[in-house]
């Protein structure tokens, strides 16, 4: 969906890969969006905390700005809502490849490990955001397959008893462009309707944060590594 709402003139659309591309001024005010909403902690968002972390936005699409479909309608009432429906089993197979995969990674444990900035930012949020819209995250994949696809259709049911139907699109990727473009009011491109494959473009995004987090890991580590090889080559020499 952010593909074809790019190629449709919404250049600045924001989705979670945003979040991983910045990590450090989003991570903090949406984990602050989270705990106002979910953990009563501190001052819900009005239109001015929005406009801050989203008003150079045409449009959002995705975690997490999904998870506050209330407070956006509510700040942005003339907006318009485009209500993606997806099978909510292909979204849990999704998610497990993509989110979940990450967020257990090995490679993920080693930076926290390494960069205590990237712990303090990127982990609390992306705890927070977990467990407030799918609870527990628990080890059982039963349970946790439940929990989650609950969470999804929550959301669908929020969007749908919040938004009247007259102000939304209810929209499936497989319809293409011509009804997205005359809801939105937009001319039908004369390319394809993009099909995105969800885990190869998240896989892609995460590659590029990743090697940025060793980049910046490695540098901030140089010096302990020096120090220790330093330290190593005198007892070496001199044992």
């Amino acid at each position: 969906m952010q593909t074809a709402l790019e190629d449709l003139g919404y250049k600045t659309t924001h989705h979670m890969q945003k979040v991983f591309q910045n990590p450090g001024s989003e991570c903090v005010m949406w984990k602050e969006a989270l705990e106002a909403k979910y953990r009563n902690k501190g001052q819900r968002f009005t239109r001015k905390e929005w406009d801050q972390l989203l008003g150079h936005c045409q449009a959002v699409v995705d975690l997490p700005a999904a998870a506050f479909i209330p407070e956006l309608y509510e700040a942005y009432p003339d907006a318009k809502v485009v209500v993606v429906q997806r099978d909510p089993d292909r979204w849990y197979e999704s998610c497990s490849r993509t989110v979940m995969k990450f967020s257990s990674s090995s490679q993920l444990k080693i930076l926290y490990f390494l960069d205590r900035w990237l712990v303090m930012r990127l982990a609390p949020f992306m705890g927070l955001l977990l467990t407030s819209l799918f609870g527990s995250q628990t080890e059982d994949p039963i349970k946790r397959r439940e929990n989650w696809i609950k969470g999804y259709t929550d959301a669908y049911d929020e969007v749908r008893r919040i938004v009247p139907p007259e102000k939304r699109l209810e929209f499936s990727l497989d319809q293409g462009w011509e009804p997205l473009c005359k809801y939105l009011g937009h001319d039908v491109p004369k390319k394809p309707f993009p099909h995105v494959n969800d885990s190869a473009s998240f896989d892609a995004g995460i590659k590029v944060f990743v090697k940025r987090m060793w980049i910046r890991a490695a540098k901030q580590n140089l010096p302990f590594i020096v120090g220790a090889l330093g330290v190593t080559a005198a007892w070496w020499m001199y044992a």
